[in-house]
């Protein structure tokens, strides 16, 4: 290991990682070399970080490409193109479970080509507690088999028509 080329790139305020991939070898090796040469290495605030590397993607991104997170700028470890994605992902997984827990088909017409464009329907709007599209679940708990069961599935036309008085719902 270089010593000065070690310390050109912790002057250069690289993090160890990258500082390890720039000389193509572990976190753990830099470290030791770190140590060995009795270089400090002062982590950086996120406030003086100009790139910030995803955890999901594995790209290098500018900081303003991460969603603020704990009141810190940037502070996501995914990048605000992999939060969106990752959120997406998690909300159609939900949705899957729930239409399938509900029988994948609107009750009214037997509409099921196409999951997203099925609803739940309260029957009796008093007795709803939450929009089950509010939860942020990857799984079924009890208390959303309790709402869902309080719903029907319907397709959005056939919903749209409930609503608008054109089918009625018997319960």
């Amino acid at each position: 290991m270089n010593r000065e080329k070690l310390q050109e790139l912790v002057d250069k305020k690289m993090s160890v990682v990258k500082i390890g991939k720039d000389l193509g070898c572990s976190k753990s090796t830099v470290v030791y070399w770190l140590k060995k040469f009795g270089i400090s290495i002062s982590r950086l605030k996120l406030s003086e970080m100009k790139v910030k590397h995803c955890k999901r993607c594995s790209k290098d991104k500018e900081i303003g490409e991460f969603y603020p997170r704990r009141n810190k700028p940037g502070g996501s470890v995914y990048c605000k193109v992999c939060t969106n994605q990752q959120t997406t992902e998690r909300q159609f997984r939900f949705k899957s479970l729930c239409v399938e827990y509900k029988g994948g088909k609107c009750v009214v017409c037997g509409y099921n080509k196409y999951f997203g464009a099925l609803d739940f329907h309260h029957v009796n709007p008093e007795e709803k507690e939450f929009r089950i599209s509010a939860y942020k679940l990857n799984s079924i708990s009890e208390q959303i088999k309790k709402e869902l069961d309080k719903c029907i599935l319907v397709c959005s036309n056939c919903h749209r028509e409930i609503h608008g008085g054109v089918v009625e719902v018997i319960s």
